[in-house]
């Protein structure tokens, strides 16, 4: 009897310690892109502090068997399942079964993680807090440092010709492109939100997060990334709808003024950028179409490229959908298994809406979903900003029980 509980205790010893390793590796993926732009150092920093032991909680039986129990769970394991075998074994995939392999277990090992984080609240709020921390400190030193040290142009139309993608110095919070840089710090702007309207807070932290808001702000519209500015205002307005209270109300009444204000001192500026359209989108998506016969049951292989070349001799090797792509990828069964994925989880946050972590689960998915319409092009890929993007709230849902929670708003 005595040795049984000296076996129980070292046990929830380890798993102690392997919840707290969760938690640091989850600041790792979310915050370690600004820090590591090798994609090496930053993939190996994700293995041993957030795969592997994932992995090892896991396997000593941490939450798995209440995971299981929900449609989302059999949803994504069909998905996956089909993303294996279509990927591992139609002729038209670009990696092995064992890469594809690879790739499905670290995608559920991600989510496992991030489920079980939201188990414990206290941990999660405080590794997204950090996160946020950093992507605020990085948001405000990139527009100082590039506007205010630089002297790049900071007026349109000579401020679009300089998007927002890098601090640019010593390699620190570059994210290659600016639509990418755009949804990441997006994202971050819907969790300070999702803070601000769902938990009280003293003037002085109010005052903290408007200027860390401003910030992220200033950066999401300098990257003039128009997928991330529709997808923050939809989600955000998603969110704000979702936490019925006085703070969500405001905000609404700032929202409308601030769009009247914009409206009215920068009409010549919106009307240019309604006049780049689709930005030449509309060819591609036309040949998707024309081309679907070929693909449409089946698909034509994971990772395989969607070759489109325009009459100038630029070429593209995606379908500037990710919605398309997915189709193009894995055929009507990968992408229907997808579809009905995100809206088991919208419902899901629909039935959990009282708590706070479900209404930012739904918030930074329906980010995810417009972002998904023309700018994401892979998910089924190795840790990247898009897994901040669509993985994370896939994660959190997961892990929202479905019972009453008080709202602190």
């Amino acid at each position: 009897m005595l040795l049984d509980r000296i076996k129980v205790k070292d046990r929830s010893q380890w798993r102690e310690v392997l919840f707290a390793l969760l938690a640091l590796g989850f600041f790792v993926q979310l915050a370690g892109l600004i820090f590591n732009h090798d994609g090496s150092r930053y993939a190996t920093q994700c293995y041993l502090l957030l795969f592997v032991p994932a992995l090892l909680y896991f396997l000593t039986g941490g939450m798995r068997h209440v995971l299981w129990q929900q449609l989302p769970i059999l949803l994504l394991a069909l998905l996956l399942s089909w993303v294996l075998l279509v990927g591992g074994f139609h002729p038209g995939s670009n990696k092995s079964f064992l890469v594809w392999g690879k790739l499905v277990l670290l995608i559920a090992l991600y989510l496992f993680a991030v489920a079980s984080l939201v188990r414990s609240k206290r941990h999660l709020s405080w590794v997204l807090g950090g996160a946020l921390a950093v992507a605020v400190l990085f948001a405000w030193w990139t527009l100082v440092y590039q506007y205010g040290v630089l002297g790049k142009p900071y007026t349109y139309p000579e401020a679009r010709q300089f998007r927002l993608s890098e601090l640019g110095w010593h390699g620190l919070a570059d994210l290659d492109h600016p639509i990418v840089a755009g949804l990441y710090y997006g994202v971050f702007a819907v969790v300070l939100c999702w803070f601000f309207v769902s938990f009280p807070v003293r003037i002085w932290q109010g005052a903290l997060l408007a200027v860390g808001m401003i910030g992220l702000l200033l950066y999401v519209l300098f990257t003039f990334s128009r997928g991330a500015w529709f997808s923050l205002a939809g989600a955000t307005f998603l969110l704000l709808l979702l936490v019925p209270n006085r703070k969500s109300f405001s905000l609404m009444g700032l929202g409308g003024i601030a769009l009247v204000l914009l409206a009215l001192f920068f009409w010549p500026e919106i009307q240019a950028e309604r006049s780049v359209g689709l930005n030449n989108r509309e060819p591609i998506w036309t040949s998707w179409i024309s081309r679907l016969p070929e693909f449409w049951l089946f698909g034509s292989g994971g990772g395989a490229d969607f070759y489109f070349r325009f009459p100038g001799g630029y070429e593209v090797f995606h379908a500037h959908s990710l919605y398309l792509q997915l189709w193009y990828e894995f055929g009507i069964v990968g992408f229907l298994l997808f579809v009905g994925l995100l809206l088991s989880l919208l419902h899901k946050a629909w039935q959990c809406r009282e708590q706070p972590l479900a209404r930012l689960g739904a918030a930074l998915l329906a980010f995810a979903m417009i972002a998904m319409v023309s700018d994401i092009y892979a998910v089924f890929h190795r840790p990247s900003p898009y897994w901040v993007v669509f993985w994370l709230p896939v994660g959190i849902l997961l892990g929202v029980q479905k019972r009453q929670q008080a709202d602190f708003g």
